[in-house]
């Protein structure tokens, strides 16, 4: 289990967010929203240093993003390559989130291939059979709502994950 914790994000001051704690975002959700987002913008860093990104199918289970593809598909060579650096970026249900993280590939267990490929078939026309994905630890979580003005204002939250507790 990841110790999580919430707090405002280092936003500029004239950007008008809030500096209490009303109104910030509950990881419950964020997480919900992250489960039903249909596209997953997934950023990686090419051999050169640059960046590269692409929208991709995802699943999101007990605090990791699940993503698969081909093995020579831009996105996993760069992974592959040696630079497990990732960022994932959805906007879905009037809600932008920002994962930052690591990425390893990994063989997941049978009751949480059950979990992405039921989540994969909800959204997809497509139910993953294998169990090979690329997990993303989050190290960070950026999240806020776009519904009004006020919502911008006032739900800006980072979720920072630490070590394991």
């Amino acid at each position: 289990m990841t110790s999580i914790t919430r707090r405002r994000p280092g936003i500029p001051s004239d950007y008008g967010i809030a500096e209490d704690e009303a109104g910030m975002l509950d990881w419950s959700e964020v997480a919900a929203t992250l489960s039903a987002a249909p596209i997953f913008w997934v950023s990686t860093v090419t051999p050169n240093g640059g960046p590269h990104l692409v929208p991709i199918w995802g699943a999101f289970t007990s605090d990791v993003a699940y993503i698969e593809g081909g093995g020579m598909t831009r996105w996993a060579r760069n992974l592959a390559g040696g630079d497990d650096r990732i960022h994932l970026g959805i906007d879905h249900g009037g809600m932008q989130v920002m994962v930052r993280g690591t990425a390893v590939r990994t063989e997941v267990e049978s009751g949480i291939q059950a979990a992405i490929a039921d989540q994969y078939e909800a959204k997809y026309p497509y139910r993953p059979a294998g169990n090979e994905f690329w997990g993303v630890s989050p190290a960070a979580v950026l999240a806020w709502k776009t519904d009004d003005l006020e919502s911008f204002a006032s739900t800006p939250t980072q979720f920072d994950f630490g070590a394991p507790a």
